[in-house]
């Protein structure tokens, strides 16, 4: 199965009601490398491609390709609980089923940006847990899906992505990087990226952000980049390296001073176990204990000193699962 050339086509199974029982969490396998895993309650259905951020104790995972709908991408609002390890339904997200946008946190609420279905590839909708409601705020300015996105002060940074809709690193890959300011609802255009890439990870921590990986002009081009963004000098820097060239995957984790760059898609097309470790002080990388379950398109957020890791697909882009995982150093 190609990269992109998959038929994504769906139906939502019966009994996905609004509070799904936990599964047991099985125990936690310590390897080489330092940290271990822990399997949680898995996704209500095998989705990938969703779009997932938290707020507090709640994990919200927005729309989304699963293989059990009808229209294969959705529109559902997922919820995990981290405290009692259940899921529940939130207000359907607006504008119709997509799947490979990406999420970020800010102010109690969940931004969803971008997306590759129609008029969802200039999305900017959020959603409020404590008030289980969606409002659609001013769309980016450029449409793409296989972005990455990342939040300083009270700006949200959409970097990145394709116009190809055809799912990771199908083509014409973006160097556009667009500022929202989220007090104004508005937009504006910051410098690029260095390279055009698609299907990256990005993070921010003290005041710079940090993008990871990606695809520079399709599948044979997985990069090994990590490029680092100054705000108050709208520069762009190099930073060591990947180990692991990767792509594929929509979000990456830290823990204190250390960014954590987990699985996606390696340069043979593969789901890739690697758990690599950025040090952000030394610009230096290590390994950490592989993934358990190596996907690609999984949604990853960090909380309390723990890394999540939401859905994606194995072996292959179109083949959704429901896994669940989580990280600890």
């Amino acid at each position: 199965m190609g990269w992109g050339t998959w038929n994504r086509r769906l139906l939502l199974p019966a009994g996905f009601g609004c509070v799904l029982a936990a599964s047991m969490a099985a125990p936690a396998v310590a390897g080489h490398g330092g940290g271990s895993w822990t399997s949680l309650a898995p996704v209500p259905a095998p989705t990938e491609g969703m779009s997932v951020a938290h707020v507090g104790n709640v994990i919200v995972a927005a729309y989304g390709f699963s293989p059990v709908s009808v229209s294969g991408d959705t529109n559902l609002t997922r919820l995990y609980h981290i405290a009692t390890n259940t899921w529940s339904r939130g207000a359907p997200a607006p504008g119709g089923p997509s799947s490979e946008g990406t999420a970020v946190a800010h102010g109690g609420s969940v931004y969803a940006l971008g997306g590759r279905d129609g008029t969802q590839n200039h999305m900017n909708h959020r959603y409020t847990p404590a008030s289980n409601t969606w409002t659609v705020l001013a769309p980016m300015p450029t449409g793409r899906t296989g972005l990455a996105a990342a939040v300083i002060g009270d700006a949200i940074f959409a970097i990145g992505g394709r116009k190809e809709i055809g799912g990771p690193c199908s083509g014409r890959p973006l160097a556009t990087v667009e500022r929202y300011n989220v007090a104004a609802n508005t937009w504006t255009r910051v410098a690029p990226l260095p390279a055009r890439r698609s299907d990256i990870g990005a993070i921010a921590h003290g005041g710079k952000i940090y993008v990871f990986g990606g695809c520079t002009r399709g599948a044979a081009t997985v990069s090994h980049a990590v490029e680092i963004y100054n705000p108050v000098t709208n520069t762009w820097v190099k930073g060591a390296p990947m180990p692991t060239a990767r792509a594929g995957f929509y979000g990456v984790g830290i823990v204190g001073g250390n960014i954590y760059v987990m699985g996606g898609i390696n340069a043979a097309g593969r789901p890739s176990p690697a758990n690599e470790v950025y040090n952000i002080a030394h610009n230096t990388w290590r390994n950490a204990t592989p993934m358990r379950h190596p996907r690609g398109e999984m949604g990853v957020t960090s909380h309390g000193g723990r890394i999540f890791t939401v859905g994606g697909a194995l072996p292959a882009f179109g083949t959704s699962v429901r896994t669940n995982d989580n990280f600890r150093p």
